[in-house]
């Protein structure tokens, strides 16, 4: 475990001294700072960004979203995919993943169990979301992303508590107090969180 704790460790610093060489590189170079300036210190030479840059944009640069360059979808997808993440406040990053690990972009899967369409939305879960047909694209992206949101605001945040609710059911991760020791639910969060770069 604590080595585990020490990989993601290394591994964010080093994502983190990525984005600070990325920025570095792309800033114009400018006079040295006022000395005068609170917070300035000699060797600080680094200028404040003009203009902020959004996380995911700066993991993706850095190189700690590389699985998901291979899960872009046709731009009517990424066109839903970007409209129903924004109306849920849930990173589009997440959505885009389930959608590559539920269904490959596929919006004809079943799965063996019944689950429907890019992200698989059960009957009974489309029934409840007042989806009518889980096969049209923006009825499935628009209830499995309001899916997601609610799970994560029922975990506070949790990604991998949610994925694996919206996996195995919000039962299961409160029977096991955490994601269930399902084979294939853990495969599904680790898969997912990879994808992110988690």
């Amino acid at each position: 475990m604590l080595s585990d704790y020490s990989a993601a460790l290394s591994r964010i610093q080093a994502i983190e001294s990525r984005i600070h060489d990325l920025l570095a590189f792309d800033k114009p170079t400018q006079a040295s700072p006022d000395m005068s300036a609170p917070g300035t210190t000699p060797g600080n030479s680094l200028p404040p960004l003009a203009a902020p840059i959004s996380f995911n944009t700066a993991l993706t640069a850095a190189g700690a979203l590389p699985a998901l360059k291979g899960a872009q979808f046709s731009p009517y997808i990424e066109g839903l995919i970007s409209k129903y993440a924004a109306s849920n406040n849930v990173d589009p990053n997440l959505v885009r993943a389930v959608i590559a690990q539920e269904s490959g972009g596929n919006t004809n899967d079943v799965s063996s169990k019944g689950a429907r369409g890019l992200m698989q939305i059960m009957p009974e879960e489309a029934q409840s979301l007042g989806v009518s047909n889980p096969f049209d694209p923006e009825q499935n992206i628009a209830a499995g992303t309001k899916l997601l949101a609610t799970l994560l605001k029922k975990y506070q945040g949790d990604v991998p508590l949610a994925l694996a609710a919206y996996n195995a059911g919000s039962g299961a991760v409160e029977r096991y107090n955490g994601v269930p020791p399902f084979p294939e639910t853990q495969k599904y969060v680790h898969n997912i969180l990879h994808m992110l770069g988690q």
